[in-house]
């Protein structure tokens, strides 16, 4: 299979020093910690059940604050994305708190003001990405060249560009089915089955979705003589070496 078999890629010595030496080398994003990814979920399951939701959201969030502050110090590239993730984070933590508190009433429920916002981001994210594609600039095609190390060539192909214009539609369709069914599942499952289900669907449809673009870039690209391979794109963002 084309996917599995082009290990080490296709291009020369020659051709992989011109491409780590251009101006489109990526900085290395770090492969942090698999326990800052699933440690906030099991924070919030837990004390929810056994606290209440104000100990729950202010647990999961002073660790995605902590899990960023640990990637700064061990000298990970955190960029952007992360800061931005923690504000958001926090912002949604602390409006969820005022409304249990009863300083601020929206008519709802802490439970549902505290999902409800994660639903409307999707939707949010969706149409953001939207936008990017209508306008001529895909999300995929200006994020990937950021974590991965790929020749000017093949950023520049309109191969490339069609191919990242349709993952961008892929992600866009992704976040709205899974906040329309986001919302439908919390209208009718109980929080704790709400949760569960949530966390096990989405990871795994997530799983699914990510390596179908995957192996859709990869058939794209395939053609490109300076397309290195799926391979030397995931050992160059670092996921093989986790």
């Amino acid at each position: 299979m084309t996917v599995l078999a082009r290990q080490t890629g296709r291009m020369d010595s020659g051709d992989v020093n011109e491409v780590e030496n251009s101006s489109h080398k990526p900085r290395r994003m770090g492969t942090g910690s698999t326990l800052d990814q699933y440690m906030p979920v099991l924070l919030f399951f837990g004390l929810y059940n056994l606290v209440n939701i104000k100990a729950a959201v202010i647990a999961s969030t002073l660790w995605s604050i902590k899990a960023t502050a640990s990637r700064r110090r061990a000298g990970l590239a955190i960029g952007w994305w992360l800061p931005s993730v923690t504000v958001y984070l926090i912002l949604r933590s602390g409006v969820t708190i005022l409304v249990d508190e009863e300083i601020v009433d929206f008519g709802i429920s802490s439970e549902a003001v505290y999902f409800g916002i994660g639903f409307v981001t999707k939707f949010l994210v969706g149409l953001g990405f939207a936008v990017t594609i209508i306008i001529g600039k895909p999300f995929v095609a200006w994020a990937i060249p950021k974590v991965v190390e790929l020749a000017p060539s093949v950023i520049e192909s309109r191969a490339y560009v069609r191919a990242m214009a349709n993952v961008t539609w892929l992600i866009v369709v992704f976040e709205w089915v899974s906040a329309t069914w986001d919302i439908w599942l919390f209208n009718n499952a109980g929080l704790n089955l709400f949760f569960l289900t949530r966390t096990g669907v989405n990871f795994a449809m997530s799983f699914i979705a990510i390596s179908g673009a995957l192996v859709y870039i990869d058939r794209k690209l395939d053609p490109l003589d300076e397309y290195p391979g799926l391979i030397h794109i995931l050992e160059s963002s670092g996921r093989l070496n986790q």
